[in-house]
């Protein structure tokens, strides 16, 4: 027997049908509730035309419409794009054109923008809004509902289907449209709900970052699949957040260390009661001893933290350090998951020893089907039947999995490979730095010197020399940084996530002068 999406969610709404399923500012929905307009969107999509397989895209931020067009979508076989809500129209564009969407559906909140993609877009024939009254050039939402039916679809649907395309890449360069399988993201589900013992029908979780994103995607399905609580919201505050943690007693939670470090400053100038946390997970950026530390007595006492390593070809999942994991050093993202095989190879796909760096390669069920329009690109990244992530990495003894470094991220200073990642961790054990990146810049001599992005603490004064002098006693002397740069703030993706080096070396790669 075949399992999609669409029926995992059936099937939890036929389990738990008074449960509430999901949350967001405006109100809640029980999983019956859910589903009743579900099947309604379903329906109202094949009474519109729209068959299996065809491109849709969608334009919002976390909200119960949106949950409901993805699901909608999912039982009638509809592939669903999310665009990036908070990119320029330019960065829209590009993603409805390069993965040939027919229709676009949209929050009404965004409805200038989605009129000025109308107008450079004149092959997308459909708009559909929700969330508002719909402006005159698309279609309503709750109209479409009317006309459908609440009888559950009988779309011919098997797992090898595809049910999404997400943009993954642009923090080095053009993104590409990773299509995900029904089998992907059902494959994930099971491992993360399996070895991270969450999502269950008791679990609620508050998710802030957006659903274009494939850890909050992913997320969002798992719950559904489980009968869990999923609460979505369209922006990120810190004291927003851990008053709905209060409130709603949710007991999971997942972040990254800027986002930690803003909460950690929130409940400092007004404490909450956070004790329904039962477990933290901490992904996107390493996380220092000491940071962890502060979390887990400040923030989540008692609460057990989970590190995290993934990629969206990846659904996102690739490992797991859970709590009682004792690896080698602080540092490592933990054990593949059970479904997923993980080796270290060198640039001919050759695995190295233990303890050796190389290009971390993954196989398995999650691994994504290939990049939309992109035969090149996919045949690059799956050749020999594996996905080669440009991530570097290493086990150790215990056959922990440490993430490096971005392979497009190395420095080469006078013929000596240096890993950004490791100068970065140094730099993160100075008490007056708040966050920092290393980029390599052009050196006449050496090929490429090494410069810091640094953002100083608040009230702290830094120098050059000090943060200087502060790598040349932690680091071999040929990995401290030759320059620094202070800045306000990183440029990062969604919601504090990754470091945009491509921005750095943009705004503050030039050429270092010869001699220093």
């Amino acid at each position: 027997m075949e399992m999609t999406l669409g029926d995992a969610f059936s099937r939890s709404a036929r389990k738990f049908p008074k449960k509430i399923a999901c949350m967001d500012e405006s109100g809640s929905s029980s999983y019956e509730s859910l589903n009743r307009r579900v099947c309604r969107w379903a329906s109202a999509l094949a009474g519109t035309g729209f068959r299996k397989g065809q491109h849709i895209a969608t334009l919002s931020n976390n909200c119960i419409p949106l949950m409901e067009v993805y699901l909608g979508n999912l039982k009638q076989g509809i592939v669903t794009v999310p665009l990036d809500a908070r990119g320029t129209v330019d960065d829209n564009v590009f993603q409805i054109e390069s993965t040939d969407c027919e229709a676009l559906i949209f929050h009404t909140s965004m409805s200038g923008k989605a009129e000025e993609l109308r107008s450079r877009l004149p092959h997308i024939k459909r708009f559909i809004a929700f969330g508002g009254n719909a402006p005159g050039f698309s279609s309503d939402y709750e109209e479409l509902l009317k006309a459908g039916t609440e009888i559950e679809t009988s779309a011919d649907l098997v797992e090898e289907d595809e049910a999404f395309i997400l943009f993954t890449g642009g923090t080095t360069g053009l993104p590409k449209g990773a299509i995900l399988t029904h089998k992907n993201l059902l494959w994930n589900t099971i491992c993360v709900t399996t070895e991270n013992h969450s999502p269950a029908p008791d679990e609620k979780i508050y998710y802030t970052m957006q659903m274009y994103h494939s850890a909050a995607l992913s997320r969002f399905i798992a719950f559904m699949y489980a009968g869990g609580t999923f609460i979505g919201s369209s922006r990120f505050d810190p004291d927003r957040y851990l008053d709905v943690v209060e409130r709603e007693r949710t007991t999971f939670i997942i972040g990254n260390p800027t986002i930690f470090r803003m909460l950690l400053e929130a409940n400092k100038n007004r404490r909450r009661d956070t004790s329904s946390i039962k477990r933290w997970l901490c992904a996107q950026g390493f996380l220092h001893p000491n940071l962890k530390e502060e979390i887990g007595a400040s923030l989540f006492p008692g609460a057990a933290c989970y590190g995290y390593y993934g990629l969206t070809e990846a659904s996102p999942a690739v490992s797991v350090l859970k709590p009682w994991d004792k690896p080698s050093e602080w540092g490592s993202v933990g054990r593949p998951f059970m479904c997923t095989e993980v080796r270290i190879v060198d640039e001919r796909d050759r695995d190295l020893p233990e303890g050796k760096e190389g290009e971390i390669i993954v196989k398995g069920p999650t691994v994504f089907k290939g990049y939309y329009n992109n035969p090149d690109e996919t045949a690059r990244t799956l050749r020999g039947g594996w996905l080669h992530t440009g991530d570097v990495g290493r086990y150790d003894d215990l056959g922990y999995l440490y993430m490096v470094d971005r392979l497009k991220d190395m420095i080469k200073t006078g013929g000596i490979n240096v890993y950004c990642r490791e100068v970065e961790e140094i730099l993160s054990l100075h008490p007056d730095i708040s966050e920092a990146a290393i980029i390599g810049v052009p050196h006449p001599k050496w090929g490429e010197s090494i410069r810091a992005v640094v953002v100083p603490r608040e009230g702290c004064f830094l120098t050059e020399e000090a943060v200087i002098e502060h790598c040349r006693r932690n680091l071999s002397p040929h990995k401290k940084p030759t320059s620094v740069v202070f800045v306000k703030e990183l440029p990062k993706g969604s919601f504090g996530g990754k470091v945009l080096k491509r921005v750095l070396r943009e705004q503050y790669g030039r050429e270092q002068v010869a001699g220093i």
